[in-house]
C-alpha cells in the first residue's frame, strides 16, 4: 500500500492521511474516535513516551470525566486486541505508553527520505535528491490524520504540514536548477493557491514563469500574494520577495541554474535572416497538430545554396520556446567530401548522449537504439534538426515518435516518401533577395544606384548564398561601388563558370569570397579542407598551416567573419559542405601534392602525439606497451593532466576515428597502427566500444598493407581485450590467439606476453581455468624476462584469481601478495588496486572478514585516487559480500547496489551480473525474498548473455527459491 515502509512487524500504520492501520492486504478496525485518537497521539509521538495525562487531553477537550485514565487505558487494550498478533507494538511504562522503534509508519519514512534526499543534494546529485524527494511527497495521501478531529494534536500536526512544504520548495527549487521551468508552473500554481500566504513559494512560482519566458504571469503570481497579504495580515511581501519583482519588472536576466540547463545545440541564428515567410510561416504553424496526437515532421528541401539549415535553424530558434527540453542538432554528413553519410546507428548514439544517456545503456542495434531515443522523448518536449540527410532510410529511425516533439529536416533530395510537411525552397524572389544584399551591405550603396543592384542579383542567380558572399565583399571592399561589383560579375572571365551551372553556381559566390582573404587567410582556408574530421580546433589547425595555435585561430575567426566557416560551438570550427568541396578543389589546384601530404601527415603527427601525451596523463602505467610519439609534432595541445588530457580525447574522439578510416585508405597506414596502439586504454576507460572496435580493425588492414606483422599482433590484441570487455568471448579467442602466435614468431617478449595477458582474461572469465593458468604462467615468464613488471604484476593478479577459483586459497595469497609487491616496486597502483580487492575477496571467503575489509577499503581508496572505475566496482562488490557474510544486509545492499551502478555506466555486462547476483543475496539476507529472485533474474539473463559458467550458479539458486515456494 502506498505510504508505507517495509520492514519491522506485519503491522503498518499511515497518519499521512486519513488514519490507517493494515495488516498485509487486510485494513484493520480500530474501534471509535476515542481508541483512534489515542494511537494518533503514539503515532504522532513515535519514539517517545506519552503520559496518560497526555492522552486524556487529547481525547478529552473540555472537562475529562472521573474515569479517564481508566477509559485511556481500556482504548489501549482494545488497540492492543485490534492489532491480534502485532499487540506488542504498543509498550507499556510506568510514565505511560509508547510505540515500539520498528514499527512501521509513513510518517517515519516520509523523514527518512527527507534526510536522504538531502544528503544527496549536498552531494550535488540533484537528480537524485529529486527523485527521493519525490519519493518523500508521494507518502502522501492528504491532510494529516484528515478526518480525525483532534484540537490536542495540533502542534504535531502544524509541524508535519510544514515540513512537507519545506520539502516541496527544496524539490521545486533543485527542479528549477535543472532547468524544468515550463514543467513545473501549473503544479507550483495550485500550491500557491493552495497556501496564499507563503512567500517562498510564490518566489518560486514568480521564477518558474521567468525562465519559462512569461514575466507577465510572474507579475500576477506576486499581486496574488500581495494581496493576500495585505488583506489577511496587513503586512507587504519581504525583501527577498521584492527583489525577485524587481528583477522580473526590469527584465533583468536572474541568476543562472548552477547546474545543469536543457540543451540547445543549435548553431546561431544569422541576424539578417531575410524573406522564406510563407516557408517560414508553414514551418511555424506546423509545430503543434489540431489533436496534439502525431509527431510533427517537416522536410525542407533544395538545391545547394538554397538556403535550407539557414531557415531550418532560423525557425529552430523560433520554436524554441515550444520545445524547452532540448533543441538538437545532427548534420547527417549526406554530401560530406571524402566521407560517408552518417549511419542511423551513430546518429542515433549522438542522439541519445546529446539527451545525457551514458554509453553503457545505449544498445548496439539501430532499432534498438531507435527504440531508446523514441522512449526518451515520451514525455519530453525536445525539437531535433537533422541537417543534410541523405534520404528517407537514414533518417526514419531518428525520427520521434511522440506528438510533443518535433523534426526539422534537411536534404538535397525531396523526400517524398517521408509522411511530413513537405517544403521545396528554390532561389529568392527579387524583392527578398534586394532586401537580403542590403542588410549584408549595411550601407546605402545598393541604394544609389538600384539598377547595378539587380544587376548584382541576377548574376547571383537569386542564390541567397552567392548573394550573401557578394554582399559580404562589398562590405569590406568600401572603395566599390554597386556598379563595380556588377562589372566584374557580368565578365565572364571575372565571373567564375560555375554560375551557369547549378551545381557550379556556389563555388562561383565561393570564390568571390575566397578572393578578399589575404594569402595566409587563404592557405589557412584551403588546407583546413583537407582535414578528413568533422570540426578542426586551432591546435590542429596550427599543425596543418605550420603557425601558432593563436595565429590559427585568428584565422579561423576572419574565416567565420566571411562565412566561409561555421562555428558550432566555441573553438571549434567546421565547414559547409560545399564549402568545403569548393575549397579542396582550390587546395588541388593551387597547392602541389608535396605540399597537401606534408600538411596532411602535420595534421596527422599532430593528433598521435597529442593523443601519446594525454595518454602518459590518463593512463601512465601503460605507457611501455604504448609507441613513443609525444616528439612527433612541433605543436600539441595541453593535455598536462587527467581531467584536460581526457577532455581533449573525448573532443577529438570522433575526428580520430575518422582520422583511421581517412589514412588507412588514403596512404598513411603507419599512422593507422600507431593510432591503435596509443589510444586503446582510453576507449576501455571510456566505454567507447565502438569506436574502439573501429580504430582497431582499421589497425589490422594498415598493418596487413604495410606486411608489418608487429603492428598486426598489436591490433589483434587491443581488439581482443575490447572483445573481452563486451563479453564476445569467442572473438576475444581468436584474435588473442592471432595475436600470441605472430608476436612469438616474430619474436616479440613483450607484446607476446601482452596479448597473453588478454587470452589468460578470457579464459578465466570462460571458467577454463587449466587454459588460464598455462596462459597466464607464460605472461608471468614473459614479463619477467623482459623485465616488464606491469606484465609481471598482472599475470600474478590473474593467477591468484585462478588459484581462487580452484580452490587454492594459500596459493592464490602467495600471488596475490607477490603482486602487491610488484607493484608497489613499479609504481603502478593500478596492479595493487586489483590484487588488494582480490586478496580482500579471499580473506572474505576465508572468514577473515576485518583482515578483507582492510584490504578492500585500501584498494577503493586506491581506486578513487586514480579514477580507475574498474577496480572500484570491484572494490565496492566485495565489500557487498563482505557485510553481507557478517550480518548487515543493508550495508551490503548499499555496496552491491553502487557497484551496479558503476558497472552499468562502464558497460560492464560481466560486473553487472555480479553486482546483480550480490543485491540478490543481500536482499534475502534482509528478508525479502521477492527481490532477491528479481535480482537474480536478472544476473542470469547477463551470464547467459555472455556464456559464463556463473549462470549455472544462479539458475540452482533460482530453481531452490521456486521449489520453495512450492
Amino acid at each position: 500500500m502506498i505510504g508505507f515502509v517495509e520492514g519491522g512487524g506485519g503491522v503498518r500504520f499511515g497518519v499521512l492521511g486519513p488514519l490507517e492501520v493494515t495488516d498485509g492486504d487486510r485494513r484493520l478496525k480500530l474501534g471509535g474516535p476515542k481508541q483512534q485518537k489515542v494511537l494518533a497521539a503514539l503515532l504522532l509521538a513515535h519514539g517517545h513516551v506519552v503520559p496518560i495525562e497526555t492522552l486524556i487531553d487529547v481525547v478529552w477537550e473540555a472537562e475529562p470525566p472521573a474515569s479517564a485514565e481508566k477509559q485511556i487505558r481500556n482504548a489501549v487494550s482494545n488497540l492492543r486486541s485490534a492489532l491480534a498478533g502485532n499487540a506488542h507494538v504498543i509498550e507499556s511504562t510506568a510514565a505511560g505508553y509508547s510505540l515500539a522503534a520498528a514499527v512501521r509508519l509513513d510518517m517515519i519514512d516520509f523523514t527518512d527520505r527527507l534526510d536522504r534526499a538531502r544528503e544527496l543534494r549536498k552531494m550535488s546529485g540533484n537528480t537524485e535528491a529529486v527523485n527521493e524527494f519525490r519519493a518523500a511527497l508521494s507518502l502522501w495521501r492528504g491532510a494529516v490524520l484528515v478526518g480525525l478531529d483532534c484540537p490536542g494534536l495540533i502542534p504535531q500536526i502544524t509541524g508535519l504540514h510544514e515540513q512537507r512544504l519545506a520539502a516541496y520548495e527544496e524539490c521545486v527549487e533543485l527542479e528549477l536548477e535543472l532547468g524544468r521551468h515550463r514543467q513545473l508552473t501549473d503544479e507550483l500554481t495550485r500550491w500557491a493557491e493552495e497556501h496564499p500566504l507563503r512567500e517562498r513559494l510564490a518566489g518560486l512560482l514568480m521564477l518558474a514563469w521567468h525562465r519559462s519566458g512569461s514575466r507577465a504571469q510572474a507579475l500576477v503570481a506576486y499581486q496574488r500574494i500581495e494581496s493576500a497579504l495585505g488583506e489577511q495580515l496587513g503586512i507587504e511581501p519581504g525583501t527577498d520577495l521584492k527583489r525577485l519583482r524587481e528583477y522580473v519588472t526590469d527584465a533583468a536576466l536572474l541568476p543562472a541554474p548552477e547546474r545543469w540547463t536543457p540543451r540547445n545545440d543549435l548553431p546561431r541564428d544569422i541576424s539578417y535572416f531575410t524573406g522564406r515567410q510563407l516557408a517560414l510561416e508553414r514551418l511555424l504553424s506546423a509545430s503543434t497538430t489540431p489533436a496534439g496526437t502525431i509527431t510533427v515532421i517537416s522536410a525542407i528541401d533544395g538545391m545547394a545554396g538554397v538556403g535550407k539549415t539557414t531557415l531550418a535553424v532560423h525557425a529552430a530558434h523560433r520554436l524554441a520556446g515550444k520545445f524547452p527540453d532540448a533543441q538538437l542538432f545532427v548534420d547527417l554528413n549526406a554530401h560530406t567530401p571524402g566521407g560517408a553519410p552518417m549511419s542511423p546507428s551513430t546518429a542515433l548514439e549522438k542522439l541519445l548522449r546529446a539527451l545525457g544517456l551514458g554509453t553503457e545503456v545505449i544498445p548496439p542495434e539501430v532499432e534498438d537504439r531507435s527504440a531508446l531515443w523514441r522512449a526518451q522523448l515520451a514525455r519530453r518536449r525536445v525539437l531535433v534538426v537533422l541537417d543534410n540527410a541523405s534520404d528517407t532510410t537514414q533518417i526514419t529511425p531518428l525520427l520521434p515518435g511522440s506528438p510533443h516533439s518535433m523534426a526539422l529536416v534537411t536534404s538535397r533530395q525531396r523526400l517524398t516518401n517521408l509522411d511530413a510537411n513537405l517544403i521545396s525552397l528554390d532561389v529568392m524572389p527579387l524583392a527578398d533577395a534586394r532586401d537580403l544584399f542590403e542588410k549584408v551591405v549595411g550601407d546605402d550603396r545598393p541604394f544609389t544606384e538600384p539598377d547595378a543592384t539587380e544587376e548584382v542579383l541576377r548574376l547571383c542567380g537569386f542564390l541567397p548564398l552567392a548573394i550573401q558572399i557578394a554582399g559580404a565583399r562589398l562590405r569590406h571592399r568600401t572603395a566599390w561601388t554597386t556598379s563595380y561589383l556588377a562589372a566584374r560579375l557580368r565578365d565572364d572571365h571575372r565571373r567564375l563558370e560555375e554560375l551557369e551551372t547549378d551545381d557550379l553556381s556556389v563555388a562561383t559566390a565561393f570564390s568571390l569570397s575566397y578572393e578578399q582573404l589575404p594569402s595566409d587567410e587563404k592557405l589557412a582556408f584551403r588546407l583546413a579542407a583537407l582535414a578528413p574530421g568533422a570540426d578542426i580546433e586551432p591546435h590542429a589547425a596550427a599543425a596543418l598551416i605550420e603557425c601558432t595555435p593563436e595565429e590559427a585561430e585568428r584565422k579561423l575567426e576572419n574565416l567565420v567573419d566571411a562565412h566561409l566557416l561555421q562555428q558550432q560551438t566555441p573553438s571549434r570550427y567546421r565547414f559547409h559542405d560545399l564549402i568545403r568541396a569548393h575549397a579542396s578543389k582550390l587546395s588541388a589546384s593551387v597547392d602541389s601534392e608535396a605540399d597537401r601530404r606534408a600538411a596532411l601527415t602535420r595534421l596527422f603527427d599532430f593528433y598521435l602525439s597529442t593523443a601519446s601525451k594525454a595518454m602518459d596523463s590518463v593512463a601512465p602505467t601503460d605507457w611501455p606497451h604504448r609507441p613513443r610519439l609525444s616528439e612527433r609534432a612541433a605543436v600539441t595541445a595541453d593535455v598536462s593532466n587527467y581531467d584536460r588530457a581526457l577532455g581533449w580525447l573525448n573532443a577529438e574522439c570522433s575526428n580520430l576515428v575518422t582520422m583511421s578510416e581517412f589514412t588507412v585508405s588514403h596512404g598513411w597506414p603507419t599512422h593507422a597502427s600507431l593510432l591503435s596502439s596509443t589510444v586503446w586504454r582510453y576507449f576501455h576507460i571510456c566505454g567507447n566500444h565502438d569506436e574502439a572496435l573501429a580504430v582497431h580493425t582499421n589497425a589490422l588492414v594498415a598493418a596487413s598493407a604495410l606486411g608489418n606483422a608487429l603492428f598486426e599482433a598489436d591490433a589483434l590484441a587491443s581488439r581482443g581485450y575490447i572483445n573481452w570487455f563486451l563479453g564476445h568471448y569467442q572473438r576475444a579467442l581468436t584474435d588473442c590467439r592471432a595475436a600470441v602466435r605472430i608476436a612469438a614468431d616474430r619474436g616479440d617478449r613483450s607484446l607476446e606476453g601482452r596479448a597473453l595477458h588478454a587470452l589468460g582474461l578470457v579464459h578465466t572469465r570462460l571458467g577454463s581455468n587449466d587454459e588460464a593458468r598455462e596462459v597466464l604462467q607464460r605472461t608471468l615468464a614473459a614479463g619477467r624476462e623482459t623485465g616488464d613488471q606491469d606484465l609481471e604484476g598482472y599475470a600474478l593478479r590473474g593467477l591468484g584469481e585462478i588459484y581462487f577459483n580452484l580452490g587454492r586459497h594459500e596459493d592464490a595469497i602467495t600471488s596475490y601478495e607477490e603482486a602487491v609487491s610488484v607493484a608497489r616496486r613499479a609504481g603502478n597502483d593500478t596492479i595493487e588496486g586489483y590484487a588488494l580487492r582480490a586478496l580482500g575477496e579471499i580473506c572474505s571467503d576465508m572468514n577473515q572478514h576485518r583482515k578483507a575489509l582492510e584490504h578492500c577499503v585500501r584498494a577503493l581508496e586506491l581506486a578513487r585516487r586514480i579514477r580507475n572505475r574498474n577496480i572500484e566496482n570491484r572494490a565496492l562488490r566485495t565489500l557487498g559480500e563482505i557485510h553481507r557474510r557478517v550480518g548487515e544486509p543493508e550495508m551490503s545492499c548499499q555496496r552491491y547496489e553502487e557497484a551496479l551502478h558503476l558497472a552499468k555506466e562502464t558497460g560492464n555486462r560481466y560486473e553487472e551480473a555480479r553486482a546483480h547476483e550480490g543485491v540478490g543475496d543481500a536482499r534475502l539476507e534482509a528478508g525479502d525474498a521477492r527481490s532477491a529472485i528479481v535480482h537474480w533474474q536478472q544476473a542470469l539473463e547477463l551470464y547467459d548473455q555472455l556464456g559464463v559458467p556463473e549462470s549455472d550458479r544462479v539458475r540452482d539458486r533460482l530453481d531452490a527459491r521456486h521449489s520453495h515456494v512450492r
